[in-house]
Parts: C-alpha cells; structure tokens; sequence
C-alpha cells in the first residue's frame, strides 16, 4: 500500500519527534498570549504610554476640575434640588497633537456636576443652534408651538452658566524618555452677568519609554 506523503514524513522518528516539539512550541507560545481580562480603570494595573493620553488621564483630569468646582461653592448660587440650573457646555478646544473625542473628558465632568442636583445640561440648544440631543430639541419645538408658549422655550433653551474647557499638552524627550504634560483648564461663566465666577485648571504628568503597566 502507497502511504500519503505527509504519512511518509511522519514515519521518521526524527522527524515526528521535531513535529512533536514544534506543536508543543506553538501551544505553549499560544497559551502565554491568552492572559486578557478585565481590569479596574482607575486601578495601577492598566497600560500607560508617556507619549499618549489613555482613559486614566481623562479620569483624573475630570475629577481634579470637577472636585474644585464643587469644593468652590459656586453652584450653591445658582440652584437648588427644586430648580436647579441650566449648564450648556461648549465644545472642548482640543490643543493637543492628538485625535481623540473630547466627550469623554466632559461626559465625566458632566455627570458629576449633574449628580451634584444644583444644575441640568441643557440639550436641546447649543453655538450656532446645534442642539446635542435633535430629537429633544424637535420635540420641544412641536410641544412649544402646539402650546403657544415658544417664549417660555426660548428662556428654558437660555443657560444661566456655561462651562468652556480646553486641553493643552507639553512634551519633552531625553535620553529615550518621553515626557508628557496634560493640562486642562476650564472656566465657568455666569451668562446674566457675562462674569467668570469660576476657574480650574487640572494637570497629569507622565515620563517614561515604551508603554508599561502601572503608573
């Protein structure tokens, strides 16, 4: 009977004994790379890279600002639980050589502030008209004009603060290491009196090389 080629390539000792190994090779090599879990965000053991900015960097620059705010004051002014009130939050001015969605850094700030029960994010206005929520705002127009109340819309749509927030970066490298400087800035205005009534500014630095776990 005429055995199969690679039947033939086994026959040898040899030869499936190096069969043999390599499978055992692969395998090990194969199980050493299945070592992906979950991990806590806010925790030491994620990756961080000096010369990017990772999800850590936007926790810790959100709660710096946020944490100031609060401790200020200012918010104690404006509303209370029964009336809280209206924040529209610009757009973040992204100053950095990096491409990133500056959400992520407000969507913190935002929830926070909100938990705090002295203000609402207005959503249904915004520069230039474009609402955050459009369904929202469609929806309020319609329920405006069937009650005849489109001046009592334009006032709710009118913030009494507003939040800008712009996120600078400074970077330097020596002998192999990159360090990297996060900067976020931030001020609070009053729109009744055109008046910043708060300021913060939030930073994180980082040094090292190639990317490591840890701070």
């Amino acid at each position: 009977m005429q055995l199969h080629p690679f039947s033939s390539f086994l026959a040898s000792p040899l030869r499936c004994g190096a069969v043999l190994a390599l499978f055992t090779a692969l395998t090990l090599s194969t199980g050493c790379k299945s070592n992906t879990r979950y991990v806590d965000a806010g925790s030491n053991d994620v990756i961080v890279s000096a010369g990017q900015m990772n999800v850590q960097d936007w926790s810790l620059l959100a709660d710096q600002c946020t944490q100031s705010m609060i401790s200020a004051g200012v918010l104690q002014r404006y509303g209370d639980q029964s009336k809280p009130a209206g924040l529209l939050l610009n757009a973040l001015v992204n100053e950095t050589t990096e491409q990133f969605d500056g959400d992520a850094i407000l969507k913190k700030i935002r929830i926070a502030l909100l938990n705090t029960g002295r203000v609402e994010v207005i959503m249904t206005a915004g520069p230039g008209g474009r609402a955050e929520d459009p369904i929202a705002q469609s929806a309020q127009q319609s329920k405006a004009f069937m009650a005849a109340a489109d001046n009592q819309m334009m006032a709710q749509n009118t913030p009494d603060l507003t939040l800008t927030a712009k996120l600078l970066q400074n970077q330097i490298k020596a002998s192999g290491d990159t360090q990297s400087t996060y900067i976020l800035q931030m001020t609070l205005t009053d729109t009744t009196t055109g008046r910043g009534i708060w300021e913060g500014e939030a930073n994180v630095m980082k040094r090292g090389g190639k990317a490591t776990i840890g701070f």
